[in-house]
């Protein structure tokens, strides 16, 4: 997959894993593909860190983000999940994984943060990103590009039984999806079993 990137931002985001690895790179606030994957400038990277500390910290994971796609997949890096899943103790190397808002799921990479360019080359990123799908969807939807506050969402998560199609994933503000699905995944957990309160379910 080729990529042309474009700046949307110049606010810098170094959380302590990433250091200034892609800030000195001149990547952040930076946009891929229309939209496809950008990453974290100052404002998004707050909103990201503390939607992953709400929604996933309480589950033991602690990682640090770095970029996101365009259904706002958080990219992070971890010092406490193995390559397998498994959380384990902190003080190994820091590496990439994902977090996706849309099933909650952690996705552990093996690889560390001066890797990921050149890993976006491989086909299994590829996969991960669903570059058709969301083409398919900006057309379908009239989305020339997304800005760095914008996401495709979910209205139905995976969680509650949404499908990753393009009628389930709707023009978003990042910053208010991510808080809804913070709020729904943390109402799931204490009332298992029971719809969330406004969540509009497909037919």
């Amino acid at each position: 997959m080729n990529w042309s990137f474009e700046r949307l931002s110049h606010g810098l985001w170094q959380p302590d894993l990433v250091g200034g690895y892609f800030a000195d790179r001149g990547l952040c606030g930076a946009s891929g593909n229309s939209g496809l994957l950008r990453f974290h400038d100052d404002h998004t990277g707050t909103v990201a860190q503390e939607f992953v500390d709400m929604a996933f910290g309480p589950r033991g994971v602690r990682a640090e983000v770095f970029a996101f796609d365009w259904r706002a997949t958080q990219f992070a890096i971890s010092r406490n999940i193995d390559i397998d899943g498994n959380l384990v103790d902190d003080g190994r190397p820091g590496t990439i994984v994902t977090l996706d808002p849309f099933d909650m799921s952690v996705s552990p990479w093996g690889l560390a943060v001066d890797t990921f360019e050149a890993a976006l080359s491989l086909p299994i990123v590829e996969q991960s990103l669903r570059p058709d799908l969301f083409d398919d969807w900006r057309n379908a939807k009239d989305v020339d590009r997304l800005t760095l506050t914008q996401c495709a969402g979910a209205t139905v998560p995976a969680f509650y039984g949404g499908q990753a199609s393009i009628d389930n994933f709707a023009l978003n503000d990042v910053e208010v999806y991510l808080s809804f699905v913070a709020q729904v995944w943390a109402f799931g957990q204490q009332h298992p079993g029971e719809p969330a309160p406004h969540l509009r379910t497909q037919r």
